[in-house]
């Protein structure tokens, strides 16, 4: 029992301080990477974007790219996929938008899988309606992907203040995986792109599964397996809110961490050394998050077992019911979460409950491509 405690003790450490610091000791052996320079001419590019009843956001989106001011020639594809509240309608008066319009819905694989058949430019950026891009965020992207060696290059996603006290807990998660994405990408690649922004050459496209959840993990992933870098671009920004309530972010959780078992059940390459060039990163930072709520479970039951043993392990238990405790409390009491260590550990618990979640719908076959917005 005590073996038990500590290897599922140790895969928690690591899980969430050895690996992030394993990985940003690895990344300042690396020289510091800078801007890219701007190249002597900018190649044209395609953003490509898909729209399910957008018609309140689109314009300011459009309108957004318009005036962003890439120097270059920069089209926009809409996909506008099973719109009903007049999407379509509007975006079809627009001469400078190419639309493809589907009167089903289909979900966005299909959506960039058709948009991609019709683009004619050397360089693709996908792109979210819901956020305002940064000034510079298509340049810096742009640049950057034309570097030597690089196949992908993703944006970083900044969220306005936050609201309430959960939010600034969810902030502080995402701050923290940036921080690990940075030094992914420094150091060789991150494990997938930021859904919202990334940018890839057009020849590099790979025909999405039209059920596929994960567009920006499965296509990062292929570029890394042909051997180029799928990098981080801190400078390429996309502002967003976040999410106030638990169960926004815990829907939005289920859905990607049930994309990661779909993503994986179909790529085994991944789980292979050999072939794949981002190994220690897939392992630490995608698989064993997943693995890491059971370690939790056996971690606690283990510290209970051996607790009336040794008063080590009755403190350890005591420390994990705790923290366990407040968690329940946030969630269960909302008004609770006004406390900075309710609200953690209520966002570190869903977050954990999430992967388990997944687990089940994607068995369970439960696994839907149309995404509903929180």
């Amino acid at each position: 029992m005590e073996t038990l405690f500590w290897l599922s003790t140790l895969l928690l450490v690591y899980t969430y301080a050895g690996y992030p610091a394993l990985i940003f000791a690895l990344s300042r052996l690396k020289p510091a990477e800078t801007r890219a320079p701007d190249p002597a001419a900018w190649p044209d590019i395609t953003v490509v974007m898909a729209a399910y009843n957008e018609r309140s956001r689109i314009e300011r989106k459009l309108n957004d790219l318009r005036t962003h001011g890439y120097p270059g020639v920069l089209k926009i594809i809409v996909v506008s996929d099973g719109s009903t509240d007049g999407t379509s309608e509007w975006l079809a008066t627009q001469a400078d938008v190419r639309l493809l319009s589907f009167a089903e819905r289909h979900g966005k694989p299909h959506a960039l899988n058709r948009a991609l058949e019709m683009v004619d430019t050397p360089i693709v950026v996908f792109n979210d309606v819901r956020q305002v891009l940064d000034a510079y965020a298509l340049q810096l992207l742009v640049a950057r992907l034309l570097q030597p060696g690089i196949g992908a290059v993703s944006g970083e996603l900044a969220h306005f203040d936050p609201q309430t006290r959960t939010a600034a807990s969810i902030g502080l998660y995402w701050r923290y995986e940036k921080w690990i994405r940075a030094a992914e990408s420094r150091f060789h690649a991150t494990v997938g792109a930021t859904g919202a922004l990334y940018a890839i050459r057009r020849e590099d496209f790979v025909t999405l599964a039209e059920d596929a959840i994960l567009d920006d993990f499965e296509l990062p992933m292929e570029i890394v397996r042909s051997g180029k870098r799928v990098v981080f671009e801190s400078g390429a920004i996309l502002f967003d809110e976040l999410q106030t309530d638990i169960g926004g972010e815990r829907k939005r959780k289920v859905r990607t961490l049930t994309g990661n078992y779909q993503a994986m059940a179909r790529h085994p390459w991944m789980f292979s050394p050999r072939q794949n060039p981002v190994w220690l990163q897939f392992i630490s930072h995608k698989v064993l998050r997943l693995v890491a709520p059971y370690a939790m479970v056996l971690t606690l039951l283990a510290s209970l077992a051996l607790a009336r043993h040794l008063a080590f392990f009755s403190f350890v238990a005591l420390v994990q019911l705790a923290f366990y405790g407040a968690a329940v409390l946030g969630i269960v009491l909302p008004a609770l979460r006004s406390s900075r260590l309710i609200s953690f550990a209520a966002v570190f618990v869903e977050l954990n409950a999430a992967a388990v979640m997944a687990f089940y719908r994607y068995v369970s076959g439960r696994v839907e491509v149309r995404w509903e917005k929180t």
